[in-house]
């Protein structure tokens, strides 16, 4: 089988159209992770995958299947090693970019598992591309973010939606650089981008809300933002964490003295974050905002602490429960015996 496969992967170069197009329709089943034959495509020094990445610029029925290819390719780090390419990324980000091509998706798809690269996600950050609105380089990422926020419900492109620029995004901003471009105000209309992320919190699509979530979690990594993070007149992004935590319950007035207008008077019919991986990563940014005392009162002044104790009383998952056990902990802590017990030590 391996050297049918091998005289199928010559074929892929073929001047003839319908040739290429066929080899490609029979070696797309030995892409994907499950297959034991997925070696193949890292013969000849990688050859096999630079002609796929020639093919996602070949007619839309090459291409699309040339993208589903990499896509599956690109879970190995080998693999994304090899598509490490500025003008690779740039086609990319042109597709991606494009309010009429039909990849627009699936190129997002790629650049989600690309940018689990350290080096690619160092990359996106400094790579230029013309934009279609101005007649200078703009950044790459500020285009992206674009896309995300105008992409919803398919209004800037037909056949897309972008979900998974969210996993770009939540990728990059591991790195410190990353997290600095999020959290500082963009030339383009001197707002933190991370602004026009926030509001994806309660999106419907799990893509789309897990990545911003992530994305939030690891800007929370940057301590010297968290008054920016926190304060209303900034990014405020504490009603787009709380929210999701809310459940139909009504708080006392006491509560809500204080508590960011948004979760205050919640329908009937809301209901908290379904996915528990998701409740944890919302929970563990409170647990980053407790790590300064500044912080912690911020949390203690906007109520934090009645919307966690109300999720406790209903969460099912021992591990989220353990963790809201931790931001209790930290907003419940007695800082003037701490203060007091440090002096003495």
């Amino acid at each position: 089988m391996e050297e049918q496969l091998q005289e199928l992967l010559g074929f892929l170069h073929d001047r003839n159209p319908d040739v290429r197009r066929v080899a490609l329709s029979h070696l797309l089943g030995y892409t994907t992770k499950s297959s034991q034959l997925q070696h193949i495509f890292k013969k000849n020094n990688k050859q096999p995958t630079r002609d796929l990445k020639i093919l996602c610029m070949d007619n839309p029925l090459i291409a699309h299947d040339a993208f589903l290819a990499l896509i599956n390719l690109s879970e190995d780090n080998e693999i994304r090693k090899e598509l490490d390419d500025e003008g690779f990324l740039r086609f990319l980000v042109s597709i991606i970019c494009n309010p009429i091509s039909i990849l627009a998706d699936l190129g997002c798809m790629l650049l989600s598992n690309l940018t689990k690269n350290e080096q690619i996600s160092n990359r996106m950050l400094t790579l230029s591309f013309p934009s279609s609105n101005q007649a200078t380089l703009t950044g790459t990422l500020d285009q992206l973010i674009d896309v995300f926020e105008k992409g919803v419900n398919k209004t800037f492109n037909k056949d897309a939606e972008f979900h998974f620029l969210a996993s770009v995004f939540a990728n990059i901003t591991i790195l410190p650089p990353g997290r600095n471009f999020f959290l500082t105000n963009s030339p383009v209309d001197n707002q933190p981008p991370i602004t026009k992320l926030i509001i994806f919190t309660e999106h419907p699509n799990i893509i789309r809300r897990g990545g911003v979530i992530s994305c939030i979690k690891n800007c929370c990594f940057s301590i010297e933002h968290h008054l920016d993070l926190l304060a209303e007149s900034k990014i405020n992004i504490l009603p787009y964490v709380l929210l999701p935590l809310c459940g139909p319950e009504e708080f006392d007035a006491d509560d809500m003295e204080g508590m960011p207008e948004d979760i205050q008077f919640l329908p009937s019919e809301k209901r908290r974050e379904p996915d528990p991986h998701l409740r944890q990563t919302l929970l563990e940014i409170l647990v980053l905002l407790t790590s300064t005392r500044a912080g912690r009162n911020i949390l203690r002044e906007r109520k934090v602490y009645p919307v966690i104790r109300q999720m406790h009383l209903v969460e099912t998952d021992e591990s989220v429960s353990q963790i809201v056990e931790g931001v209790v902990n930290m907003l419940m802590r007695d800082e003037q015996s701490d203060a007091k017990r440090n002096e003495n030590q």
